[in-house]
């Protein structure tokens, strides 16, 4: 649960959000920046204070006494009834900000389909409330799909990747589906992966049923990872690294496929990182490598494995003794 003084914090910073100055904007970008919770809550008020039904509902309201001397000076100059009008707003959002997005979603008519589409910019994560409370940050330049009704929540991951801390909701599944696999939370906080060649779940608590056409379903519990390859499961136990891969800028683990590693740091790089035979995408890369650099990365791995770095192709390509030729793809 979100703490109370985050709650008003961001009460009050979608309260101040159409008078914010350049300094103001940039101070806010900082404190949303700082944790997922802040980035939660304030995406709350902020859907909150913008329904016009809310501020509707507290217009009504009979104006209340001036108080002594306003809050704060940004309410100078404003009718008092308009100014108590919209504290009365505030202090509705702050009631209703932990209920307000399950209430709604329950309340939505059988046969409706709530259809968004979410993206994040290369190098850049993004933190999104989702309809039912649930939260999601996608990965850098990442793509998904939601399609929530009353019978269930189903997101399609296109690319990149995903983590989830997800609303439980028992009579409305919350599912993942990465092209060869679907995953079904089962009260959890979890990561999916597009990967080539197949995809990955991380579960960080809870369980999540996996489902692959032509394997047995399989319940991933907490602490555990699975990799989904040519229809078959790889079960693996998550190492400190896994699970603090969300919290920084890192690839770091134990026999990464090399293919994983480019395709993790091509989305932190607007510059095109290719492997000139997908055999080379099989070697395994153990280390820690940072993604918000990702030339110096590449660099690191091309090091290890006694491979050159092809830049006449328009990007970055790494290329072998055996595997000498980047084709422009």
């Amino acid at each position: 649960m979100i703490a109370d003084g985050v709650l008003a914090i961001a009460a009050d910073w979608a309260d101040r959000g159409e008078t914010l100055d350049a300094p103001g904007r940039a101070e806010l970008r900082a404190w949303l920046a700082e944790s997922l919770d802040h980035a939660v809550a304030f995406d709350r008020f902020r859907r909150l204070l913008g329904d016009p039904a809310l501020f509707d509902a507290v217009a009504s309201e009979p104006a209340l006494p001036p108080t002594a001397a306003p809050r704060r000076a940004r309410w100078r100059g404003r009718a008092v009834g308009t100014r108590l009008r919209r504290r009365l707003a505030i202090a509705a959002a702050a009631a209703l900000v932990i209920v307000a997005v399950p209430l709604g979603w329950r309340a939505v008519a059988p046969g409706f389909v709530d259809r968004r589409d979410y993206a994040s910019a290369i190098a850049q994560r993004r933190a999104v409330m989702l309809p039912d409370g649930s939260a999601m940050t996608l990965d850098a330049a990442s793509r998904i799909t939601i399609a929530f009704g009353s019978g269930g929540r189903d997101l399609s991951l296109a690319t990149g990747a995903a983590r989830f801390d997800v609303r439980h909701d028992g009579t409305r599944p919350f599912r993942v589906n990465t092209g060869d696999a679907t995953m079904t939370a089962l009260g959890t906080n979890f990561s999916a992966e597009r990967l080539p060649g197949g995809s990955e779940l991380r579960v960080f608590r809870g369980r999540v049923r996996l489902d692959v056409p032509g394997s047995e379903p399989v319940v991933v519990e907490a602490g555990r990872y699975a990799s989904v390859r040519d229809g078959g499961i790889l079960l693996h136990r998550l190492g400190d690294a896994d699970r603090m891969s969300w919290r920084g800028a890192w690839i770091d683990g134990d026999a990464i496929p090399l293919a994983t590693a480019v395709a993790r740091l091509q989305r932190y790089s607007a510059t095109p990182i290719r492997l000139a035979d997908p055999m080379l995408g099989r070697l395994s890369v153990s280390g820690r490598f940072p993604l918000d650099t990702p030339d110096r990365s590449i660099a690191l791995i091309a090091s290890l494995f006694d491979l050159s770095i092809d830049r006449r192709s328009g990007g970055l390509c790494l290329t072998s003794a055996r595997y000498p030729r980047c084709d422009v793809r």
